[in-house]
């Protein structure tokens, strides 16, 4: 189904009233009602009478009954194959015989033996006349090259002279030390051991720090949508928010509607007259289709 139906359905449901109460108000066969909200249009009446119907029907539901008569008219053009019937077109009646006009003839061919004539004599006899011209042959002269080559012939430059590498220099030999000599009837005296030096004391590693643990990760909050709806057209829509329905009910031309929330579905019996916004940013018509629905996010 396109949603015509289920817009009619939806109305009466929200007013809270039977077929059967619908028949009673507005004198209308119940299986009419029926065939609207099932979209069976051929148990309909032919002509203006299934016009009325609806018309009666939407002014009871407080429906904008133009928009529905035209919602109506073109589901039942589109569900009937959009066939036309095109008035034949009576043949234009020409007559059989053909009498040749001599005088066109004749002249058609003076002037035409003139145009022949005057070409003839101005691009024809020219050409003829025309005197041969032999192009000129030029004589390549010979050039000696052999004195520019010479002279851009690099010469070789003279050698540089080599330098000379200095002798290394010897250092004087150094003097050997000379033993202490000590008198005779002297005891020598004692050398003092060499003492180590004192090793230095190595300071202890300082000790580590132990990292702290990192604060908990708070999730991030959730980011809320806002979405505007507006419809250009008569059509059916229901607004679903963070899984509660919020709307769903029939639109009226130029009506718009906006929801906040994390999660939003939109669904409409005639999306292609349904504009929708997320955050202030225009994302067109919900489908070109008749049923259809968008998710945000």
């Amino acid at each position: 189904m396109s949603g015509f139906g289920d817009t009619l359905r939806h109305a009466r449901a929200n007013k809270g009233v039977t077929l059967t109460e619908v028949e009673r108000a507005i004198r209308i066969p119940r299986k009419y009602l029926r065939a609207l909200e099932d979209e069976a249009f051929d148990e309909l009446p032919e002509g203006v009478y299934s016009r009325g119907i609806v018309r009666n029907y939407a002014q009871y539901l407080n429906l904008d009954p133009d928009d529905a008569i035209a919602y109506f008219e073109e589901l039942r053009g589109s569900y009937s194959g959009g066939f036309k019937v095109v008035p034949a077109v009576k043949p234009m009646e020409v007559p059989s015989h053909w009498a040749p006009n001599f005088a066109a003839i004749a002249f058609l061919v003076v002037i035409s033996a003139v145009l022949f004539a005057w070409l003839y004599s101005a691009f024809f006899a020219a050409h003829d006349a025309a005197p041969t011209v032999t192009p000129a042959i030029a004589t390549p002269t010979e050039i000696n090259t052999t004195p520019a080559v010479l002279l851009l012939t690099p010469t070789a430059p003279p050698p540089q002279p080599t330098a000379t590498t200095p002798p290394p220099t010897q250092a004087p030999p150094t003097a050997a030390p000379q033993p202490t000599t000590v008198p005779a009837g002297q005891a020598a005296a004692p050398v003092p051991p060499t003492q180590p030096p004192a090793p230095t004391p190595t300071p202890p590693p300082p000790p580590t720090p132990t990292p702290a643990p990192p604060p908990p990760t708070q999730p991030p909050a959730p980011h809320l949508h806002t979405v505007t709806i507006t419809s250009d057209g008569f059509a059916w829509v229901q607004v679903t928010v963070d899984g509660a329905v919020q709307f769903s009910d029939a639109m009226q031309t130029g009506q718009t509607l906006s929801f906040k929330g994390k999660t939003i579905t939109i669904q409409s019996g005639r999306a292609q007259l349904v504009h929708y916004s997320v955050d202030g940013v225009d994302k067109g018509i919900i489908s070109s289709n008749w049923n259809a629905s968008v998710t945000i996010p």
